[in-house]
């Protein structure tokens, strides 16, 4: 049996929020944060307040948003077609 990596409904709105966050949200701030080495935290929050941080990707019971491995891997790869630094600031915290 062939594996099918045809994205969900779900995964491809998470895929497209998550696009349209590096857009919207890291793409135009980036510069700033390169030349500044500020840490990021407003883009850091945002990215919270709209569920694109590991914590989405926790199971229910512990407090997160119970996403599956390849919706998480999808917003990792958005975020990181912002900025990668600035992506590493967001999902590095799932690190641990």
């Amino acid at each position: 049996m062939p594996l099918d990596f045809t994205l969900t409904p779900e995964q491809e709105e998470i895929k497209a929020l998550a696009h349209e966050f590096a857009e919207k949200e890291i793409r135009p701030v980036a510069p700033h944060y390169d030349e500044t080495e500020e840490f990021p935290w407003p883009v850091l929050k945002k990215a919270h307040e709209v569920g694109l941080t590991p914590v989405a990707v926790m199971p229910e019971v512990y407090g997160g948003g119970g996403l599956d491995v390849i919706s998480n891997m999808l917003i990792a790869e958005e975020l990181h077609w912002g900025c990668a630094g600035i992506a590493v600031a967001i999902t590095g915290t799932g690190l641990a």
